[in-house]
């Protein structure tokens, strides 16, 4: 391979804007330059459309070369050869090679941002990647041997607003400035190949770009003026509090009100350990209720009984404040934990999950998506609360749930702009009725027959029973995991295994993730491919069917002797109702109760 430094790249070498993809594709290898077939092609346009000169951006990738089967993995080596790694991900020579050579393309000149199209040019330019083990490839199982970890991510992470993050610990630059790409914004986005296979991501990513590379060509890559209060004393909760409670007093004397987000964080489903308020896009405070020992894991209040007391009382005054409009993301939630703990039953005024699901159904609804698309600033922040009981502290909890209460204000302030514009103000306020509703369902519980439903478990126990020995008839334990405790046909992974490795069958891919399934939808499709294996799959659907009611007679009754279940008003894209279990872990989805004729 030719020295030259831009070797393999398309564009002028001192463009302020630089894409980097993942390797060549035979296009790429034939002509020696990036994203020049049909995915490349879609690229320009979803540049176009996002208003990007593409006559000014630079185009490269993370390795300048053509891997067998055009999989980017390859260039790696197995996970099981135990050789150097960085991520887990075992790079050769030539990648590190490459990506150092990356590195100095992006330093040689000055960038105002750095485009991440995919996981792998991702990998090399963050830390924030995840890894996972690649075991299937052109829907053919990966010999064992040859399985290797491959980055994770990019679908969390597109749009987010990061800073490059060279990896120093292996790869060694020819300038060594890497300081310089420190301090280069970088935009993860989609794969313009993963797009061409899952269109709804293209919309997204349009708006990514034209959303954020004019912010980071305007050097406007973080907010100003941010006040995120995640460890206030007492002094200070009380004033914002008592603050709030006068200004919707004020507003009420001008016919008027005022807005909170407000979020809570939960511990194992139990109690509240955070509750937090935010009154604009740029200011949150979260008040703690627990602290975290992490010398013995315990967990002690954070207040004294008499602060703790006053706290409560002015938190239920805001609740209920007739001049105080509380939104929220999915609130139902929220509220069943204030009335267990604090018994009081907030009037939400907007919720954004609602508002999602009424505006575009079948689209994402989670806070971190919406938030990617309605926050002025944006990077991927769900991950910070996962550990914080084990490595961190409650002040870890607590400017996550900043984080939630402000992009939350923003995002509301968005959706109601867009019910506005959109003339859906109506059916809006029907899906918030329904969502009275849910919660009255909610409280009220489903009464049981207790008779019954213990002679229609014995009935189904037996059932199922028979199901299991006949699985284990036709394929014995020891044909798919010998000696295994858990059985292969109570085993997603032990199941797929069966299918696609020893029984190679054509593999089925989940419609959203893309990885393969073995789930009812599958069982279908195999059968349908597989006619002569029949009796295998019916007796796997009948199984599963009478699992899922047994889990559902089975379920544990309040000590009222009801059912609770949680009831969603915006889960489904058809707008029909969703049952689940409810916010404490208790109940069960009530979809999952067949009536007996399916499958006739």
């Amino acid at each position: 391979m030719p020295h030259d430094l831009f070797y393999g790249t398309r564009g002028p070498r001192d463009a302020k804007v630089v894409v980097v993809g993942e390797s060549w594709g035979a296009e790429e290898a034939a002509t020696k330059l990036p994203f020049v077939g049909s995915s490349g092609t879609e690229l320009m346009r979803i540049l176009a459309e996002a208003r990007i000169d593409v006559s000014e951006v630079l185009f490269t990738n993370m390795i300048s070369e053509k891997p067998d089967g055009n999989e980017t993995w390859r260039f790696f080596a197995p996970k099981a050869s135990k050789p150097r790694t960085i991520d887990r991900l075992a790079p050769t020579d030539k990648v590190c090679s490459e990506v150092s050579r990356l590195y100095d393309q992006i330093a040689s000149h000055p960038r105002d941002v750095v485009v991440a199209a995919g996981n792998w040019p991702f990998w090399a330019l963050s830390s924030k990647s995840g890894v996972e083990v690649l075991r299937t490839s052109n829907n053919r199982p990966i010999p064992v041997d040859q399985q290797t970890w491959v980055p994770t991510g990019i679908t969390n992470h597109r749009g987010s607003m990061w800073y490059c993050e060279p990896k120093l610990g292996l790869f060694k630059g020819i300038s060594g400035e890497f300081d310089v790409l420190s301090r280069t914004p970088l935009l993860p986005i989609i794969h313009p190949a993963a797009i061409q296979r899952a269109w709804y991501q293209r919309p997204v990513t349009v708006h990514d770009l034209k959303a954020r590379v004019p912010m980071a060509r305007a050097k406007d890559w973080r907010p100003k003026n941010v006040k995120a209060i995640a460890l206030p004393d007492f002094h200070t909760v009380t004033y914002y509090l008592h603050m709030w409670l006068d200004a919707a007093d004020e507003a009420l004397r001008r016919d008027s009100s005022i807005r909170l987000a407000c979020d809570i964080e939960t511990l194992r489903r139990r109690f509240i350990s955070v509750v937090g308020f935010s009154d604009s896009s740029n200011f949150a405070l979260a008040i703690p209720f627990i602290k975290c020992d992490t010398a013995d894991g315990a967990f002690e209040p954070y207040w004294t009984v008499g602060q703790e007391a006053t706290i409560i009382g002015l938190i239920r005054r805001i609740l209920l404040h007739p001049g105080i409009l509380i939104e929220g993301q999915n609130f139902i939630y929220d509220t069943q934990f204030f009335q267990y703990e604090m018994g009081v039953t907030p009037s939400t005024d907007f919720d954004s999950m609602i508002a999602q699901n009424t505006l575009f159904p079948g689209t994402p609804k989670a806070l971190e998506y919406l938030a990617s698309l309605y926050s002025d600033y944006y990077w991927y922040w769900k991950e910070d609360a996962k550990d914080w009981k084990i490595v961190g502290d409650i002040g870890q909890l607590c400017g996550y749930n900043n984080l939630d209460c402000m992009h939350t204000y923003a995002v509301c302030t968005t959706l109601r702009s867009l019910v506005q514009s959109m003339n859906q103000q109506p059916q809006y306020d029907f899906k918030m009725k329904i969502n009275d509703l849910c919660l009255r369902m909610m409280n009220r519980g489903i009464n049981v027959d207790k008779a019954l439903r213990n002679r229609l478990k014995t009935d189904l126990d037996e059932v199922l029973l028979d199901f299991y020995t006949e699985l284990e008839q036709i394929v014995p334990q020891d044909m798919v995991e010998p000696g295994h405790k858990t059985r292969w046909y109570k085993s997603d992974k032990q199941t797929k295994k069966l299918f696609y490795e020893i029984f190679n069958m054509r593999i089925v891919r989940h419609p959203k993730t893309g990885k393969p399934t073995s789930g009812k939808q599958a069982l279908k499709q195999l059968k349908n491919w597989h006619p002569e294996f029949s009796g295998l799959f019916n007796r796997l659907d009948y199984a599963g069917s009478v699992e899922n009611t047994c889990q559902v007679v089975a379920t544990p009754l309040e000590p009222n002797g009801r059912i609770q279940c949680s009831f969603n008003p915006a889960g489904t894209d058809t707008h029909r109702l969703s049952s689940s279990e409810n916010a404490f872990g208790r109940g069960t989805n009530f979809q999952n109760l067949t009536k007996g004729e399916e499958d006739e």
